[in-house]
C-alpha cells in the first residue's frame, strides 16, 4: 500500500467511533505502520490515538510489536516518556493505542518553522531533557532505538517528551 493510500484511509477514519467510546476528531499525522488522531472519549477526555494500519495488524507479530511498543513508555516512569492509557483493537481488527494528547511541536518541527537554527542555549536544554529521559528508560534496562529530531517532542509547557518507545 502506498503512503497515499494510507493517508486516505487515515482520513476517511476522522470522525468515526472506536469500541463505542473514541471519537476521532482529526487525524495528527501518519507513518509507516500507524496513524495518530486527537480524540474524545465519551466522557470529555482528550487523547492522541495511536492506531496501526490495517494491513499490519493482521500480522500477530507486529500487533504485538506495536502494543509492547507502548507499554515500553509508561515503563519508563518519567514524566518525559508519553504515557499509553488504554489499548484495543478496533471493529476492523486495527489494534490502536490510546495516549496522551500532546501539546507542542516535534523538534523536527520547530527546526523547520525557526528557519533551521536552534539557539545553542535551546539546544543544549533540550540534549539535557532527553538524557535524563534516556537515562530513566537505561535505568529500567529499555533502549529507544529510533531517537531522531520527529521523536522528540516539546510541549507549549517546555516539558520535552520522547515519543515512539
Amino acid at each position: 500500500m502506498s503512503e497515499d493510500d494510507s493517508l486516505v484511509k487515515a482520513q476517511a477514519r476522522v470522525g468515526s467511533v472506536l469500541k463505542d467510546k473514541w471519537r476521532l476528531d482529526t487525524l495528527i499525522g501518519v507513518g509507516g505502520m500507524a496513524a495518530v488522531y486527537a480524540a474524545t472519549h465519551r466522557n470529555k477526555n482528550r487523547v492522541a490515538v495511536k492506531m496501526l494500519h490495517a494491513q499490519f495488524s493482521g500480522d500477530e507479530r507486529v500487533r504485538t510489536r506495536f502494543l509492547r511498543e507502548g507499554y515500553l513508555a509508561n515503563t519508563v516512569e518519567h514524566t518525559g516518556a508519553v504515557k499509553v492509557l488504554d489499548d484495543d483493537v478496533s471493529e476492523d481488527g486495527s489494534a490502536f493505542l490510546v495516549m496522551e494528547l500532546l501539546d507542542g511541536e516535534t523538534i523536527e518541527a520547530r527546526w523547520a518553522r525557526k528557519k533551521q537554527r536552534l539557539d545553542a542555549g535551546e539546544v543544549l536544554a533540550i540534549g539535557d531533557k532527553l538524557l535524563d529521559v534516556l537515562a530513566s528508560a537505561h535505568d529500567k534496562g529499555l533502549v529507544h532505538r529510533d531517537i531522531k529530531p520527529e521523536n522528540i517532542f516539546l510541549t507549549r509547557e517546555g516539558t520535552l517528551k520522547v515519543l515512539d518507545f
